[in-house]
């Protein structure tokens, strides 16, 4: 006996969006670079600056969403220790916890979570200057709070879909390998320095290294591309997001004059958070 099945027009809308989701993640690989203070989350860390009070200058602390509003003016200028707070590893972790603990996230953490659950490439650049490692600790903290058993478990899936070699491999190795691959650039700190050589960075105008660290990150990614999703993928996006608007006047040029010359067949698309939401920039491809 056959039996009618009724569904209704949202229950198809949902299934057409889902096998949609499932065409696109078998034939294009979308990487993304994340910004991490009021971008991905509202960290309680705070700048210590100095302001003109009447032709003295006082101290006084600033959080990161204020800084980027103000740190070109005259009126202000940064403590000798002004980023002392953004060195710290114990500090980090600790305000991760708190931020986390306060649900403080912010306008991309919802694309840095989804792009976690399908196990997309990702790149953390920030201009903290803490260890590398710190910032790989703090995926697991917000993996931790964050996600729930079912999240969890597609994320699990999903990222043994993209890198088939991880397929067979417990959940724990498997989230540790996929989280160990990302790459995590404090691009103040002295690991990133050395690391291209460069004489030192300030976080107070860190535009140059972002664009250092962009296009290392771009680089690795085309390069590991086809073994990513087993040779199946006919197109690669990059995203970059970031909530300070000179990063993202710094950046959407460079990818215009760089890496678009360099990587034609890369689509790039910049996330401004920089108002609160997201503006979403897409930059075509040039082939």
């Amino acid at each position: 006996m056959v039996k009618n099945i009724i569904v209704t027009e949202k229950q198809l809308i949902g299934v057409r969006k889902l096998l949609k989701e499932q065409q696109t993640d078998t034939t294009n690989l979308r990487a993304y670079s994340f910004d991490w203070d009021d971008n991905i989350i509202n960290m309680p860390t705070t700048i210590k600056m100095l302001r003109d009070n009447g032709g003295e200058w006082e101290k006084f602390d600033v959080g990161t969403d204020e800084f980027a509003t103000i740190r070109d003016d005259k009126n202000y200028k940064l403590d000798d220790e002004a980023f002392s707070n953004f060195i710290n590893d114990d500090s980090f972790i600790e305000d991760l916890g708190k931020a986390l603990s306060d649900g403080s996230y912010a306008p991309s953490f919802d694309k840095f979570k989804e792009a976690l659950i399908y196990g997309n490439p990702i790149s953390i650049i920030t201009a903290r200057g803490h260890k590398p490692e710190t910032l790989r600790k703090g995926m697991d903290l917000v993996i931790s709070y964050t996600f729930t058993e079912d999240e969890l478990s597609s994320m699990i899936d999903n990222i043994q879909q993209q890198i088939p070699e991880l397929d067979g491999n417990t959940p724990e190795l498997t989230l540790k390998s996929y989280l160990d691959s990302h790459e995590y650039h404090p691009v103040t700190s002295r690991e990133f320095t050395d690391k291209f050589g460069l004489e030192g960075g300030s976080a107070s105008n860190p535009e140059e290294n972002k664009k250092i660290a962009l296009r290392d990150y771009v680089t690795k990614i085309v390069a590991k591309t086809s073994e990513m999703v087993n040779t199946k993928y006919n197109k690669l996006s990059v995203g970059f997001s970031d909530d300070d608007l000179g990063n993202i006047n710094a950046i959407v040029p460079f990818i215009k004059e760089v890496l678009q010359v360099e990587f034609p067949d890369v689509e790039f698309v910049v996330y401004d958070t920089s108002e609160g939401g997201m503006n979403k920039i897409i930059l075509k491809q040039l082939n």
